[in-house]
């Protein structure tokens, strides 16, 4: 089985064991929560951070493709520069928090891709030291697969894929 089929299964396998009421389209998502989202369109792509929601990477990628949106990609600095205004309006009332991003090595240590289309990352703006693939409990498997953007500097950083953070959602605009 490949990355992209297993992406697909994990996320259909969280859809089907989701809230069957649970918003379809961005706008229900803006009128569940009752609070404007920020949304930047950067050329055809425009980004949510959904409003008081956290999640596991996984969890991320299912909520996204339920709202017809994918986990967002960072392809160069353009778009690294627009996912930061989003942020950038994000209030945090915590500590330098961290967003998922589509990026993983999940299908092979080491090889970065974005999530559901299985591109190999080109562009990336990983932190000093990073990635570093940090070990489990059991010190033997790498348990750091998943990546986040930073807040404050928006560099990238990996995670165990089962931490709890927000997440940036994105879509194509219809041109």
């Amino acid at each position: 089985m490949n990355l992209l089929t297993t992406c697909i299964l994990i996320a259909g396998i969280a859809i089907v064991h989701s809230d069957l009421d649970a918003p379809k389209t961005v706008e229900d998502v803006l009128q569940r929560n009752q609070c404007i989202c920020p949304c930047k369109p950067f050329e055809e792509k425009e980004y949510i951070i959904p409003i008081s929601r956290t999640s596991d990477w996984f969890g991320a990628v299912a909520f996204c493709h339920s709202i017809d949106m994918e986990l967002a990609e960072v392809l160069n600095d353009d778009e690294a520069r627009a996912l930061g205004e989003v942020i950038a309006e994000e209030e945090s009332d915590s500590e330098p928090e961290f967003y998922w991003i589509a990026a993983n090595d999940l299908g092979v240590q080491g090889t970065y891709r974005w999530a559901l289309t299985g591109r190999s990352v080109s562009y990336s703006k990983w932190a000093a030291g990073e990635p570093n693939n940090a070990r489990g409990a059991d010190g033997q498997q790498p348990a750091e697969r998943c990546v986040a953007v930073g807040l404050e500097k928006l560099e990238w950083n990996d995670f165990q894929c089962t931490q709890q953070k927000r997440f940036i959602c994105q879509q194509f605009r219809d041109q």
